[in-house]
């Protein structure tokens, strides 16, 4: 409450002495205190009671003892008379109306405990009123909220508290604002919190104060609200700030949840249609009312050498700015997803930004495989494909290669020469997959880099990052395992196939 507001207690008899000009200052608290040096005990804004009991005789110490009371911030001094002090020291008045700080006399009949109980129960009658002000506003700013969202929500708690709201997103920039004027002092409101906002963070100064929260629904932030007044918050303020946060991050989550549903939705059809639940037609049908918009146009991208989940995470945020939703599941150590005709330049997009940010752990080894899905195709076909390409990309050490430009592929998605291939698989690549179990030798990824870089050593072994001399060692066991000679070119021929065969069965 104002100084002056103390003076109009009849019953507490206080006078002004100095400092008439400056009756506006606001008390937080009141309290006696008979230190010589009462500073490192004060916060600003008291009002300073006391006797002067251990003050000095010496008018220099007696200016100096006003001084650091008004540096300190005290809102007045009380001065209390007929103890130590039969009037105020002529000095203390001097310097207090020199500095604009009220100096008030407390006769003797007036205990401080009663000028104390006076502003302590001012304080509470005022937080009362502010928490029954606030439970008034709360329902308005909730009803605001659900008719005009987060912008209704800002406008409401600047008229609620008296003050100017600012909405800032993730990235600073200023997403609502009430009056029309608060856009423009976002920039200086930033920098009196320091040019960064915390979780909670506030800043009072000769300008007024700023407050700010984060705006965050779990670990996602959205931005952060800020509230800037001519005085402090109050705790009905600050409760009112709280409540905004809270419906202004909702109203932020909503498109975010809606997204989330829609991506697990198109995602489990990509599974039942993978699994073999959903066939042709039918899963195309169930893609498109799940909201992507052209599943016959449709591209499968498998992307390997990072960690799935990052790179699905990657992925929605590319598509997301396109607006299409993300069908995308973890099958195989592998990122699957389907892609739609255009935009084009999905996938690319989708590959780079996995590299720069990091999903790659460091090791710049992300490698994907492009397969378009023919009219009327299978999506277990079209991803099988992708996948086999990404095989090739990550032996070649190449970032994309696209499925349709590998050889060996018309024949291999004959439904009739897949079963004649399989059983080649099996036969073939059986005893090598077997081996590879017991011993972890990689016995069927070293004959595919051997094979599809043309029994050249030194370029297989470098895509399989190991040693020359490791890779002769298993293609040797290899040879002894299958008992075929692999500088045939008909052996070599059959063993590709067989790999086609094994990587689409797997």
């Amino acid at each position: 409450m104002p100084v002056r507001w103390l003076l109009d207690r009849p019953e507490l008899g206080l006078a002004v002495l100095a400092g008439a000009d400056a009756l506006d200052r606001l008390i937080t608290w009141a309290h006696s205190i008979e230190l010589a040096d009462p500073v490192p005990w004060l916060r600003g804004g008291e009002l300073l009671l006391t006797t002067g009991l251990r003050l000095s005789g010496d008018p220099e110490e007696q200016r100096a003892y006003v001084r650091s009371l008004s540096e300190a911030g005290v809102a007045a001094i009380g001065f209390g008379v007929g103890l130590s002090h039969q009037r105020v020291p002529h000095t203390l008045v001097a310097v207090a109306d020199e500095l604009g700080l009220p100096l008030l006399k407390v006769p003797l009949p007036t205990p401080f405990v009663a000028v104390v109980r006076a502003v302590t129960e001012r304080l509470a009658q005022q937080q009362y009123e502010g928490f029954v002000r606030a439970s008034r506003v709360q329902p308005r700013m909730t009803r605001a909220a659900v008719r005009g969202g987060a912008a209704a929500v800002v406008r409401e708690l600047a008229k609620a508290v008296g003050g100017h709201a600012l909405l800032l997103g993730a990235d600073g920039t200023v997403l609502a604002g009430y009056p029309a004027s608060a856009a423009g002092l976002a920039p200086s409101a930033v920098a009196r919190l320091g040019g960064e906002t915390a979780a909670s963070t506030a800043s009072v100064d000769a300008q007024g104060a700023v407050a700010a929260q984060v705006v965050r629904v779990g670990r996602r932030v959205h931005g952060h609200l800020l509230l800037i007044t001519e005085a402090g918050l109050g705790a009905a303020d600050q409760l009112l700030l709280g409540h905004a946060v809270s419906l202004v991050g909702l109203e932020q989550e909503k498109p975010l949840r809606v997204r989330e549903a829609q991506n697990r939705l198109t995602a489990s059809v990509l599974r039942l249609a993978l699994d073999g639940g959903l066939a042709g037609p039918a899963a195309a049908e169930q893609l498109t009312a799940a909201g992507f918009p052209d599943a016959e146009g449709a591209s499968a991208l498998a992307v390997g050498g990072a960690t799935p989940s990052r790179v699905l995470a990657v992925a929605d945020r590319v598509l997301a700015d396109e607006g299409v939703p993300c069908v995308g599941i973890e099958r195989d150590g592998f990122a699957l997803l389907l892609l739609p005709g255009e935009p084009a330049g999905l996938a690319e997009s989708i590959i780079a930004e996995s590299i720069t940010s990091g999903t790659h752990g460091g090791c710049g080894r992300v490698r994907a495989g492009r397969a378009r899905l023919a009219p009327s195709g299978e999506l277990a076909d079209v991803a099988a494909r992708a996948v086999s390409a990404a095989r090739v990309a990550a032996a070649r050490g190449t970032e994309l290669v696209d499925a349709d430009g590998l050889a060996g592929q018309v024949l291999a998605g004959e439904p009739a020469t897949r079963e004649v291939l399989a059983e080649l698989a099996r036969a073939r690549l059986g005893p090598l997959a077997e081996h590879d179990r017991r011993t972890g030798a990689e016995l069927v990824a070293s004959l595919r880099a051997f094979l599809e870089h043309h029994g050249q050593f030194e370029a297989a072994s470098a895509a399989l990052g190991v040693h020359r001399h490791t890779l002769r060692s298993r293609i040797d066991r290899i040879r002894e395992l299958l008992g075929v000679d692999l500088d045939s070119a008909h052996v070599r021929a059959e063993l590709l196939l067989a790999l086609v065969a094994w990587s689409d069965r797997r």
